[in-house]
Order: structure tokens, then C-alpha cells, then sequence
């Protein structure tokens, strides 16, 4: 069997499920292959004029051009006019029409065909993109080319942070109470939430072909990204792409095929469409929104249109993506604007995953730098490595240590997932520490590249804490207590790790409190007895340092002391009239937490497996003696 065909066949059941969750239009075809017949070579017609909506009327007769692939390029099919549809959206009129021709009777609307561009009488009156759920016969909606042209003229601005109007931004109390519970995928629905469809019954875009290359099957979180933005998964790869932008359009014309780049490097995601209007330096496709984004910046790509393949789900088509060619700046609701020669801002990612039977393997990817975007692309891309390399499901281990790089700091997030969903929640978990970071409510952060490292292995691995010695429990200030902890690992033997207690020069006598602990057990401790308050994003970030791993045994020491959390700062030993003024602030004033210890130590060691267990000691501080 071709290779094209096995790969066709082995996704034709993903198909199935994500064109019925979706709500996407079927255009049923029969069961035979469709043979469809070579169309007459396409004159290359640049009409500079347009067809205004109210000149437009039923039974017009015209044509539209697409990229139909099998090596013809672009191919001409026939198009009658059926009305209008006046104030389809605010401000907005839907030309309704009938297509022929090329194939199209039986293969129906098919997918990458988004911004066609439709001719009657020799203008341009807009772009195919739209279709209906189950439609019987091949009739589309058609975007007016004024509405299109309109995009040219929204001012260019940065890529807008998706915050508190969608609501699907991170906020602040959401990430502390994720990184404090170690649960992190329930919420990653919230990211998904503004890529979703409108509701079923409505006229919905066309859905658009996203061809993932570098993969052998799109993993789990792939499927549910596509699934809420209607997009239709195809297999593919690249054509030789160039990450150089072109500053020409070269032989881009209306009809070609165009891609939209969401991730290269080791891996290639990208959404295919048709061009609309070429002029100048300026790139009009599409029709319709693409993620409905507004201002944005990722590569505009040639797509190199394989071959159709004829579906009674709904036909498609092979695209691989070919060279930049520049960056879109516009996705808006009646389709993308892109510009020749600009340069899109890519985020580098890096992977580095080990196991017990593969050594270190490293990919690197580039995703678009976008504040809802990037976090789920870097969760994509990191879900396949895992999904390619290891099993898909079952229960597994996974030690992750990751680096997030901004313009300010790098952000280290280092943890231990464990069970049935530790693959979920360790991609979950970086997704959504990216998005608050991009889109936090404090101000402006870059973020400049992402560094992964993740050991694998199939099996549950963990240790127990047993038992937590202290070597003394009266001391002097200064003194070095040595502190024993019994470990045993599962299904393994016993083991001793020393831990020093180092008491202060200046502490005063009086009770120690010792905390021994795993990452998690000591988080929560320390949280408790010193709680956050943030009000500052390098507040929140002091906060993510606090969070220790649960392949650790950490050690924590407190003595009694009075203190404060004033405007997210801690501010510990304070004398009593201080902490008398803090607590009367008067009336509308926002009381300040109260601190009753002062940390004194904080020691943490890593362990090659998740740990658990704690133990709280007592060590009495004795008085000098002079």
C-alpha cells in the first residue's frame, strides 16, 4: 500500500470523532472513489475591480479559483449565485452560492478551500468561507471582498493579552492555588475556552486543514485543541521550509494556498487556507477568522496543495508547508491580513527526554509568541515527544525539570508526576505557569525561550519516609545538629540521609520548631505558617521559588517571633509597637495578615524518586553561657 494511503486510512477514525464533536459542515459524497475531471488550465484573470453586494443577484453565474493540488495548481470551478444574506453578522452581508465543476459536485466544500476568491462579470466579489452542518449539496457562504479590504485599514498593534474580559487568562489566586495542590489539568480547559466554535446551528467557517508534521499521530491535548477550534487534523510535513522570510510574493497569487504557522522545527503545525487579494506587500485569506485573535504575529507560509482527498466526513486537503514568506498581522472576523518580508517573534523550545530504555533525546521547536497561544503550543509539542517516545496511557513516572526565560529572570519549575494522568499534569502544569507569565495582570512580560528536561520511566516510583531523628535536643546558638531520616524506597531497601540543623549565632533561647519533609508536605507547611500575599508579579515569582519538588527531602526550622505581611512583603520580628500600629489600620483599610515565626533555615535535597512523609521536631535552644 502507498504510504499517502496508509497514512490516509489510519486517520480516518480521528477524523470521524473530531468533524462530529467540532460541528463542522459533512458534505456527503458516495462511496466510490471520485474520479474527477481535469480542468481546463486557469487563465490568470487579476480583476482590480469589485462587485458591491447590492449589485449582486440570484442566478449571477460566475467562478472561483483554489489550489486543488495533483500537480494542476490552481484550478477554476463554476459558481452560481443564490441570494443574500443581509445583516448576517453586525454590519456584515453573506453572499450565498452554489459551486461546480473540478470535482465539486461530489466531493462538496472542501476544507483549505477558505478564501477562494469568487468572480461574477469579471469582478471580485469575495471569498468562500463559510458552510452548514450536513449539508446535502455543495452550497457555501461568501465573505464580500469590502468587509476583507476593510482589515487593511485596523491600526497594527502588539498581540493583545487575553485577560480578565475572556476571563481564560491565569489569574494569580488560580496559579497559587494549582502550584499549592499540584493539580494542574481541570484547569486547563480555561485555555481552550476562547478557541472554541459557535454554538451548533449557526453558519460556521469552513473548517481549516491543520497539517502536523514530525509526528507519527497527533497526541491527546492535539486532539482537544483542534476539537474546540474546529480544526480538521491532517497529516503531513514540510516542503523544504525556510525560516527567512521572503520579501516578495513571488508566484503568490489569488487561489493559491497559504499557510498560517503555528509551530516548526522537530515538529510542523500549521492551518491552510486560500489567498483572497494580493496587493503589494499585502496578503488578504481566508474569509473568515482563524482564532478570531485580532492583532497577532506569527509566519505566513506558502502551502505546496498535495492532492484531495474525497471524504464522506468532509474532504480535505494535503497540504505540506513551504518557505516564510512573511507574517500576519490581522485575524479578524472576516479573515487574515498578511504582509511580504515581516518577521514574526518565535519562541524556542527545547526537550530533553530520557527513560529506562531510551537515552537522552533532545527536539527543539519554535512556537508563535502569542500570551494564548504559546503555552498550548508548548504543551503540544511536549505531549507528542512524550506520546511518540513512551506509551500512550498507563501509569508512569515523570521527573521534570523545566526553565521558563524571560527578559527579567529565568523562572525554574521542577517536579514529580506520578499515576495515571502524570503526563496530563506535568504539560498542564507548564502551560499554564506560561500563560499566567505572558498574560499576568501585573505588567509586560517576554518570555525568550522554554527549557525542558523529563525522565521517564513506566513504573511508580516512590519512597517513605520511616522515621526522623534529631542527635540532640537541647543546643546552643551556633551549634550543628545532625538531623536522621529514614528512607525506604518501593519495593527496595532502606537508607539514611543526614540533614544538619544549623542553628543560628543570634538565635535567642527558646523552643525550635523542625519541620522534615517531602517537597509538597513542606510547601504546605511553610505556607502555612508564612503566607503569601502577592502584589507584585516578582512576588509571585518569589512565591513559584517557594514551591519545592516531591523528589526532595527539605528541612525546615522556626523559631517564635511576631511579624507581618505588608503589601505582599514578609516582614518578620518586629518589635510590638510596630505590630500594634499594623493591626489597627482603621476602618477601609485592608488588614495586614499576621506572621507568628520566623523562618530561620530552609534546606532541600534532591531525590532520584518522589518522596513522601513528614515529621515535626522540637530542639530547645539553651542559654549562653559566659
Amino acid at each position: 500500500m502507498a504510504p499517502l494511503a496508509t497514512r490516509v486510512l489510519s486517520f480516518m477514525g480521528m477524523l470521524a470523532r473530531g468533524v462530529a464533536a467540532a460541528g463542522v459542515c459533512l458534505c456527503l459524497c458516495g462511496l466510490a472513489p471520485v474520479r474527477p475531471v481535469p480542468p481546463a488550465p486557469v487563465v490568470d484573470v487579476k480583476p482590480t475591480e469589485i462587485l458591491p453586494v447590492d449589485q449582486i443577484v440570484p442566478g449571477m453565474k460566475g467562478y472561483g479559483v483554489t489550489d486543488l493540488g495533483d500537480g494542476q495548481g490552481v484550478q477554476r470551478f463554476d459558481v452560481e449565485i443564490i441570494g443574500l444574506l443581509k445583516r448576517y453578522a453586525p454590519r456584515q452581508d453573506l453572499v450565498l452560492g452554489r459551486v461546480s465543476g473540478a470535482g465539486l459536485e461530489n466531493a462538496g466544500i472542501i476544507a483549505g478551500m477558505s478564501g477562494s476568491p469568487i468572480y461574477v462579470e469579471g469582478k471580485l466579489v469575495g471569498a468562500l468561507a463559510y458552510g452548514w452542518p450536513f449539508s446535502k449539496d455543495p452550497i457555501c457562504g461568501i465573505t464580500p471582498i469590502q468587509s476583507m479590504l476593510d482589515i487593511r485599514h485596523v491600526p497594527a498593534g502588539p498581540p493583545v493579552p487575553i485577560g480578565g474580559s475572556t476571563g481564560s487568562a491565569t489569574s494569580t489566586s488560580a496559579l497559587l492555588s494549582a502550584l499549592a495542590a499540584g493539580r494542574f489539568s481541570d484547569r486547563l480547559e480555561s485555555l481552550l475556552a476562547p478557541l472554541r466554535l459557535p454554538a451548533a446551528g449557526e453558519a460556521t467557517p469552513l473548517p481549516l486543514p491543520v497539517s502536523f508534521g514530525g509526528t507519527s499521530a497527533p497526541g491527546e491535548l492535539f486532539s482537544r485543541v483542534a476539537q474546540a477550534a474546529g480544526w480538521m487534523a491532517v497529516p503531513s510535513g514540510a516542503s523544504g521550509a525556510s525560516a527567512e522570510p521572503s520579501s516578495s510574493s513571488g508566484t503568490m497569487r489569488p487561489g493559491s494556498a497559504i499557510a498560517a504557522q503555528l509551530l516548526s522545527g522537530d515538529m510542523d503545525l500549521s492551518a491552510t487556507g486560500t489567498v483572497t487579494w494580493v496587493e503589494g506587500n499585502s496578503v488578504l485569506a481566508f474569509g473568515h477568522p482563524f482564532l478570531s485573535m485580532g492583532p497577532v504575529s506569527m509566519p505566513m507560509a506558502r502551502a505546496e496543495v498535495l492532492t484531495v482527498l474525497p471524504s464522506v466526513y468532509r474532504s480535505f486537503k494535503f497540504a505540506a508547508t513551504g518557505p516564510v514568506l512573511g507574517s500576519i498581522s490581522q485575524d479578524r472576523s472576516t479573515g487574515i491580513l498578511g504582509m511580504f518580508g515581516a518577521r514574526a517573534p518565535m519562541v524556542p523550545i527545547t526537550v530533553r527526554i530520557s527513560s529506562d530504555q531510551v537515552p537522552m533525546q533532545t527536539y527543539h521547536f519554535q512556537a508563535v509568541h502569542n500570551p494564548m497561544l504559546t503555552p498550548i503550543l508548548a504543551a503540544v509539542a511536549i505531549d507528542n515527544v512524550v506520546t511518540t517516545l513512551e506509551k500512550r496511557a498507563g501509569e508512569r513516572t515523570l521527573v521534570w525539570k523545566s526553565a521558563i526565560h524571560t527578559t527579567d529572570r529565568d523562572i525554574q519549575w521542577n517536579s514529580v508526576f506520578s499515576g495515571m494522568t502524570a503526563r496530563e499534569e506535568a504539560v498542564a502544569s507548564l502551560a499554564l505557569l506560561t500563560n499566567y507569565l505572558m498574560a499576568n495582570e501585573f505588567r509586560d512580560l517576554t518570555i525568550t525561550g522554554i527549557d525542558v528536561e523529563i525522565a521517564h520511566s513506566d513504573r511508580l516510583q516512590n519512597a517513605r519516609i520511616v522515621h526522623v531523628e534529631a542527635q540532640k535536643e537541647r543546643v546552643r546558638a551556633g551549634e550543628d545538629v545532625p538531623i536522621w531520616v529514614d528512607v525506604v524506597d518501593f519495593r527496595g531497601s532502606s537508607r539514611r540521609v543526614v540533614m544538619n540543623l544549623k542553628v543560628p549565632a543570634d538565635t535567642p533561647p527558646g523552643p525550635l520548631t523542625v519541620f522534615v519533609g517531602d517537597g509538597s508536605a513542606a510547601t504546605a507547611y511553610d505556607l502555612g505558617l508564612l503566607p503569601s500575599d502577592p502584589h507584585s508579579l516578582d512576588q509571585v515569582l518569589d512565591f513559584i521559588a517557594r514551591i519545592r519538588p516531591p523528589n526532595s527531602l527539605n528541612l525546615l526550622a522556626y523559631r517564635k517571633s511576631p511579624g507581618a505581611v505588608v503589601v505582599g512583603d514578609t516582614l518578620p520580628a518586629l518589635p510590638p509597637s510596630l505590630i500594634a500600629i499594623l493591626r489597627d489600620r482603621g476602618p477601609g483599610e485592608q488588614a495586614t495578615p499576621d506572621l507568628s515565626y520566623v523562618r530561620l533555615q530552609s534546606e532541600s535535597i534532591e531525590q532520584a524518586i518522589p518522596v513522601t512523609g513528614s515529621a515535626r521536631l522540637r530542639v530547645d535552644v539553651e542559654p549562653k553561657i559566659w
